[in-house]
Order: structure tokens, then sequence, then C-alpha cells
């Protein structure tokens, strides 16, 4: 393990000149050919930019026809709120949007074909979409469309060329998205002779240079003429004065109204015109750039009293001091969208994204958790965090992982002028406080607004090489709920594991461990008790509390155990064994002394001991069953109502009222049961005993079922109900082992001294 880089998830190698391998996740000027396809092959991707109107979905759909019938396979995106960049592609058919696609459809029935249409000549062609007029903003659904098309498997397609057809007018953070090295190769700029489309070339010029840190991506500029006077002497001016080519001057032609009534590209319906051979000039100029034969330019735009002069007519300053804002920032070429975003539609989210991967984050012991988001929605991630630590019982008030988050602060103010320099502050004052293992975790605003969160986090760990940091892209409910947000980041805290580390034939590492509203004592200690008697080591409590030498150190672990199989813990245990190969025991730690054996008989093989495991089963058998000796005289005959609302396994519960002479009049099984997501994981092996398992959907379907039954006891795992003349109390899986259980059937026990119903009632 390298200290100091920045490990984003799932980042591919690339290779440098010489052909090397290079995972180093700091931005490399890569050769502008540095992109490969699917097959291995050379790619080049280009953005087409500029003003509304001025022709640019025309010269886009010209250009893929040009490079198409050149034998080259490609692909075109349309980025324009007005979805009409590939319709001559289509012969005038109507295309599904990525946005309309994914507000109607959801996340587990979307696929890559129903928003690529195969156009003429076997161009691909995609088009973004929009929000409705003046609802919404239409730069964050450029966004969310690139994350979809990612998501969707369109990186594994085999192009040899993208175009991207992207509006100019406003180059903001969603906008902006084809401008970043990652997308475009090289960016043309269409523009006439008018100042204000000009001005927007001007403009984009300005956001390549945000983005640019040394690479040159400028192809040149294309001059789609209006046929104004001096219109080639104007928009040259222009060209020198930024030192671009002018490389095609389209000239203004009835012909394009005549191809577009038919459908169809003048390059398909007049390839020997005066105008298709201009076209073709952008084609060759694009072949030549993938060749190596040319290369693509720097980008300097004018300053405002350059643009001033500029349109003025005077002559046009070289001075190159220019006005805009240089933050030293590196670029986003090694950053990926995590892998699974989703959305949300038609879903009641509990708690972001963002809260669970803070919560993950935070698990990390010696670290300190940044929120890029809002103030309040860090005091709430801390708030739970707090609770459910104090909760637990940890006794370390001091060292309280909830103590080590803390927020940018962000307020609406982001939305216009953006978060970078907030989180740069953050950042430079957790670094002066002396902290070594820094997380940044965005929340909605960032991820909304396309703040370039890890060019800024980038940039200070360049200057900071012996600190760890870490950015997980949470973008709050963007990403999906709690657990999806758990999820990222216990992918973020796998990539710290140091693969030449060898396991130890006496440790183990536990999975996915939750602590929500636990109530049990010591019940840390519990974990460490259910090992020590086979000379079994922890080594890593994983998403639990661990510090980062415990995490780097994972695979000192033989075998690694989840304490629960619901179906957030059996996630966490897939993407272990998926990102190391480790093997992983998908049963959950023993609860019962039918699960203590069989738990004990695996130790036995696994480590060598079967003779030492059956003796220690044995002999807790044995004081678990001189235990329940001493209690079941209180309990037995008992009747007793399960209500299993939201636990998947009660087996444990259900052996323990058996073994205390208890009958069990019915199970009420609720809205956990119900869902698909948990299908198979809640089937009980007392299923075929004779014990009514029924399914239940209200509170007024389990006081029906107490009316008919009579209870004396009521065991419920959601809230404490009070039912006069009937013992009630609240249940929960409890900590591993025999000890958890015993505690449990002595509660039990216990409750039948004392009066059912409390004598301050009766008052």
């Amino acid at each position: 393990m390298i200290f100091g880089w920045i490990i984003y998830p799932k980042t591919n190698s690339r290779k440098d000149t010489n052909g090397n391998t290079d995972i180093h996740p700091f931005c490399t000027k890569w050769p502008i050919m540095g992109n490969n396809n699917a097959q291995g092959n050379i790619m080049i991707q280009i953005a087409i930019y500029g003003k509304g109107g001025i022709g640019k979905s025309t010269s886009s759909a010209n250009i893929s026809y040009s490079l198409a019938d050149k034998g080259k396979k490609v692909i075109q995106i349309g980025c324009d709120p007005k979805h009409d960049s590939t319709r001559a592609l289509i012969q005038g058919r109507e295309q599904q949007t990525v946005l309309s696609y994914i507000r109607s459809t959801p996340p587990y029935d979307r696929k890559l074909g129903d928003i690529v249409l195969d156009g003429v000549k076997g161009i691909k062609c995609v088009e973004a979409g929009g929000p409705e007029p003046g609802i919404g903003c239409a730069g964050r659904g450029i966004l969310s469309t690139f994350e979809t098309l990612k998501r969707l498997g369109l990186d594994d397609m085999d192009f040899d060329v993208k175009i991207y057809d992207v509006l100019g007018d406003v180059v903001c953070g969603g906008f902006a998205v084809p401008l970043r090295n990652e997308y475009a190769d090289g960016v043309y700029l269409v523009t006439s002779g008018e100042f204000m489309s000009v001005y927007a070339a001007n403009n984009i010029l300005r956001g390549i240079k945000n983005f640019d840190k040394g690479t040159p991506r400028v192809a040149g500029i294309i001059l789609n003429c209006r046929g104004i006077e001096n219109e080639y002497e104007t928009v040259k001016r222009f060209a020198d004065a930024v030192d671009l080519p002018i490389v095609a001057r389209i000239p203004r032609s009835k012909l394009f109204a005549e191809a577009e009534a038919a459908g169809k590209t003048v390059m398909e319906m007049f390839p020997d015109s005066d105008v298709a051979k201009e076209l073709g000039k952008i084609s060759d100029d694009i072949l030549s750039i993938m060749d190596g034969r040319s290369k693509p330019f720097d980008s300097k735009p004018l300053n405002d009293a350059q643009l001033n002069q500029f349109a003025k007519g005077d002559a046009v300053s070289k001075d190159r001091r220019i006005d805009t804002i240089d933050t030293g920032i590196s670029c986003r070429a090694c950053a990926r969208t995590p892998k699974g975003k989703v959305t949300t539609e038609g879903n009641i989210l509990v708690s972001c994204a963002t809260a669970g991967a803070v919560y993950g984050c935070s698990s990390v012991t010696d670290s300190v958790v940044i929120v890029h988001g809002p103030r309040s929605c860090a005091h709430i991630m801390s708030s739970l965090k707090n609770i459910s630590e104090i909760i637990r019982g940890s006794g370390r008030m001091g060292n309280l992982q909830s103590m080590r988050i803390v927020s940018t602060d962000i307020d609406d103010t982001v939305s216009v002028f953006g978060g970078a320099g907030l989180l740069e502050e953050k950042l430079r004052d957790v670094v002066m406080e002396g902290q070594k293992n820094i997380f940044i975790v965005t929340s909605c605003i960032p991820g909304i607004i396309g703040d370039n969160t890890i060019d800024v986090v980038n940039a200070i760990c360049l200057e900071h090489p012996d600190i760890y940091f870490r950015v997980v892209e949470a973008d709050g409910n963007v990403t999906g709920d709690w657990n999806d947000g758990f999820l990222e980041s216990a992918d973020a805290l796998l990539d710290m594991v140091d693969d030449s580390v060898k396991p130890r034939n006496d440790t183990v590492n536990i999975l996915a461990e939750r602590y929500f509203f636990r109530r049990d004592e010591n019940k840390d200690e519990k974990v460490f008790e259910l090992f020590s008697p086979y000379g079994i080591k922890v080594n890593c409590r994983f998403m639990y509390e661990s510090s980062m030498d415990e995490i780097r150190k994972f695979r000192l672990g033989r075998m690694n155990y989840i304490v629960e199989n619901d179906s957030g813990s059996l996630k966490i245990a897939k993407l272990v064994n998926e990102k190391l190969g480790v093997p992983i025991d998908t049963e959950p730690l023993p609860v019962g002394m039918t699960e203590y054996k069989r738990f004990a008989e695996k130790i036995g093989k696994e480590f060598g001991i079967e003779e030492k495991a059956a003796k220690i089963a044995a002999e807790e058998e044995n004081r678990y069953l001189s235990e329940i000796r001493k209690i079941k005289p209180r309990l037995k005959g008992k009747k007793v109502l399960i209500e299993c609302k939201y636990t998947l396994d009660i087996d444990w519960l259900i052996e323990l009222i058996l073994d205390l002479g208890m009958e069990i009049a019915v199970v009420d099984l609720g809205v956990a049961h119900q869902r698909k997501e948990n299908e198979g994981l809640s089937e009980s092996r007392y299923r075929s005993s004779g014990i009514n398992f029924k399914p239940v959907y209200s509170l007024g379907d389990i006081l029906s079922d107490i009316k008919e039954y009579d209870p004396d006891i009521v065991l419920s795992d959601s809230a404490q109900m009070e039912i006069e003349n009937i013992y009630c109390t609240t249940y929960s899986r409890p900590g591993t082992g025999m000890n958890s259980m015993l505690d449990y059937a002595q509660k039990l026990g216990d409750m039948m001294r004392v009066p059912k119903t409390e004598g301050w009632r009766n008052i």
C-alpha cells in the first residue's frame, strides 16, 4: 500500500507512451489518443460546441455520417435539451431520450438498447433530452445521462469515434461534462460571424481552459456562415486572436433544408455538393488527429478587455493575463462514477446514501469524515451515529466515531458559485489539525451541480503525499438509500487492503457488524468470547470499528464471518468476495444451541481442531441446559404470540421458547417477510414443525390474533405493546454465543415475577 494516493473505485488502469501499465490515480498527461474502446482499439471522443441554433446539430450529424461512410464505427450523443441532434441520422424517427427513459422506467428494467438507436450507416444514436421548460436543471440532466449510459454499459461497446453535440450558451457544471478530459479528446467550436456566436465560442474556450492543465484539446473552429457582411473576415480575426484554425467554412445553402425535409444529412443526400466537401474537411481533420498527423491546440480564450477590442473591430491585444480564475486543480480524468448509481423513483428513503457512506467511513477509528454538504445534513448523520454508539454502551465517550464527522457547511449559494472553495478550506483545516486519514463524502448538492470534488482533493493530496485521502461520491438520494451509500463506503475501504499480506492460521475477520439500537451490555466482548476458546483472534471488524492498519491487513484473516444474514450484510459479503477473492461464511454468527454446535463443527474443520471444537461445544451445551433448567419452572406451559415485523431470522427465539417448555400460539410475520428481496432469507427450519406462521399486514391483525389466541406473553420486534393481563416485551437478535441467549431467557423468567400490569396504572 502506497500512502498519499487517492484510490478511486474501479478505475481502469491505462498505459503510458511506453506501453507500461500505470495505476497512479493522479492525472497523467496521456497522449491525446489514450482512450481504448471495448476491443482495445484506439478511440477518439469529439465534442461539438456552439451557441444554440448555430448549426452544431446539423454539423454533428453530417460529421458522423462522413466518418461512418469512411468505415468508422460512430456513436453520436445529443446533449441539447431540444433532443434533435440525431434526427437526420434516424430518418426523422422518434427517439426515446435518456431523461424521459429514467423517469418512466424503474432501474431494474433499464436496458441500453432502449435508448441507443441504430441510424444510417450503422451509426448509434443517443439523445439526452431535458426537463420541462422552467422546471429542474438541464445541466444536471446531462450528468444523469452520462451516469446512466456508463452504468448500462455504453463504455463496453466498440466504437472508433464518439461525437458529443453540446449546447454551448451556458457552460455550467452539467453542460461542461463533455469538456472534461475523460470525455473529450478534441473540441470543435461552431460559430458564425455574429458577435453573440463568437462570444459563446470564447466562453467555451474559457470552460476548456478551466478543465485543462497542459493537455491541448481544441481541434479548431467550424464557420457556419449566415450570409452576413464580412463574415469570414470577422471569424478569421477571432480565430487568429485565439490561435486556432478555421477547419471548415460551410456556406449558407438551401440543401440543408431539403435534406432535413427528407430526414437525411447533406452528406447522404448531396454527397458531391460544395457543402458536403466542406463538411468532409471536418471528418478528415478528425481522422488526421486519430492518425497522429495533426494535434489539437491549447485553449487561449480572450479576456473581457480583448473581447471588447474584438467587438469594436480594433486590433486584439495578445496580452494573456486573463481574468478567469485558475484554481490550480488537476483534471478529473482519473475519476469514475461509482458503479451502481441508481435513481430512486417511487421509493420513500428513510435515509440517503450520503448518511450510509458517512456511517461506513466513520467506522475507521483513526480517520475523520468530511461531509461535503449542508451543516444540517452532517448534524443529523452525526447524531444518528452518536445515538447508536451511546446505546451500544461502548464506554469510550471520548472516542465516539460521531465526533470525527465534520461538514463543509455549504448553502444554496454553491448552486451558483460551486462548493470547491469551501471544500478546499475544510480540507486544509483538517490537515492542519494533524489528521492523517481523511474521507470526503458528497451529498446531494455537489452531485446536482457537478462539483469537482475529486479535483479539489487531488490538488490537496499532491501537497500532502503523507496523508491518505479518499472521496466517496454518494451524492445523497441521487445515488440511492442508506444501504447504497454504506455499500459504496465498503467498496472504498476495500481498496485500502494490502494484497501482499498473507493469512494467519489463528486469525479471522468479522464483516458487516451492526450496532443500531442494540441494548446488549458488553456486546463487543461477546464477539471475542465466541472465538477465544478456540485460540482464534479477531483481526478486523470490517464496517464496524477498525483502524486503517487493521483494514490494510485484512488478509491476515484466514476466514471471514458475517454477523447476520440480512440482505445488506450479504451484499457486503459478496462485495468482499468479488474484490478480494477471500473465503466467506455466509451463515450468521451463532445464536442458540443449534447454531452454536454447527458453528463449532465448522470451526473444527476449517482450523483442523475437530476434537477441541467438539469438546468446547459439549461444554457449552451442558452449561446452556443447566441454566435453562433453572428458569424453566417459571415459564413452562405459558402460551406465546410472536410478532415478527422486521426480523428475518427468529429460529433462535423459537428454539429458546421451546427449550423453556413454552407453547407458541402463532408467529405473525410482518412487512420484512413479504419483501421480494428477502425471499429465501426468511425461511425457518420450524416451518414443518406444526407452528402456525401467519402473514399479517397491520396492527389490527395482530390485535385480532391476541384476542383469538389469548396468549400469556406477547413478544414483539417493533413497538412495546401494553395489553391488560398479558405480559409484553420486545426482542431483537441478541449477541453471539450462549451468554446472550441465557440473558434473554433470564429476562423472560424474571418477567413472571412482576405484575402483568404495573400498579400505578390502576390508580
